[in-house]
């Protein structure tokens, strides 16, 4: 029998996950509250419609969980449906 790794691939995270992350990271230096509006505008701005539905579903199926500035934003994005 071989050991198996069950560590998740980066590639088990879905890119609007991912990208949303990077996002995350990138405004870190901001207070939450406006860290959220700047990734949320972002995602308005930048990202197809498809890509904004498929982070606001994935923010109500509560899976792969999103941080708290990517939640918040996919908060705001599902507000504006």
């Amino acid at each position: 029998m071989t050991d198996v790794d069950t560590a998740p691939s980066p590639h088990s995270t879905p890119p609007v996950v991912r990208m949303g992350n990077d996002l995350e990271r990138q405004l870190a230096h901001l207070p939450a509250e406006r860290a959220a509006e700047e990734v949320a505008a972002h995602i308005t701005k930048f990202w197809e419609p498809r890509m904004q539905a498929e982070l606001v579903a994935i923010l109500r199926a509560g899976t792969p969980p999103l941080g708290p500035v990517l939640a918040a934003a996919a908060r705001l994005l599902a507000g504006q449906r």
